[in-house]
């Protein structure tokens, strides 16, 4: 009986020095692997953790305006309508036209002035960003596209439905507080 209320008690005093933990390494240097804690792809030479592409939570989160328009000659279009992407750190993503002022002055649209409003989401699909925005039953898409960052900042995004194919997008500040409705 002796014994086991100093085994008892050697546990309850082991206990706080571990910092209440008693399985885990606090060091560092436990050699088990628990694949579900880490998002791991597989390669012919094992598994690897998959890191994510530079992108929007580098800071490219915010409003971003259509500034050209790939054309089917494959020369830019810089006639673009006045579009805006809104894309939030939360993953909301929304598309809007603008009636104001001209695109390309680095003006961002008010919101009483945003029209054909598309809301959806911005996610990272294996290595690409990707938005979607459903129509608004939800039963199909009615617009979606991959984002590709440029060297000079900018960022394409290769859309399809209401987006188009290849649109160049400038960053003109920080995600809209208000977004837009639908």
């Amino acid at each position: 009986m002796r014994r086991l209320a100093g085994v008892v008690l050697l546990s309850l005093v082991s206990l706080p020095a571990c910092g209440g933990k008693i399985d885990g390494d606090p060091a560092g240097t436990s050699t088990s692997f628990d694949p579900s804690s880490v998002d791991v792809e597989d390669t012919p030479w094992g598994p690897r953790e998959r890191i994510p592409p530079s992108g929007p939570e580098d800071g490219a989160w915010g409003t971003w305006q259509l500034l050209s328009v790939d054309g089917p000659d494959g020369k830019r279009r810089y006639d673009a309508p006045f579009v805006e992407l809104d894309l939030h750190e939360g993953g909301a993503a929304y598309a809007w036209t603008c009636s104001a002022a001209p695109t390309g002055q680095g003006q961002r649209c008010p919101f009483y002035a945003r029209h054909a409003c598309l809301v959806g989401t911005i996610a990272l699909v294996g290595d690409t960003w990707r938005v979607h925005f459903p129509t608004r039953d939800g039963r199909a898409t009615a617009a979606q596209g991959d984002i590709v960052t440029e060297p000079s900042g900018d960022i394409t995004v290769k859309g399809e439905g209401a987006l188009d194919p290849g649109g160049h997008y400038r960053r003109v500040g920080a995600a809209s507080r208000e977004g837009c409705a639908p």
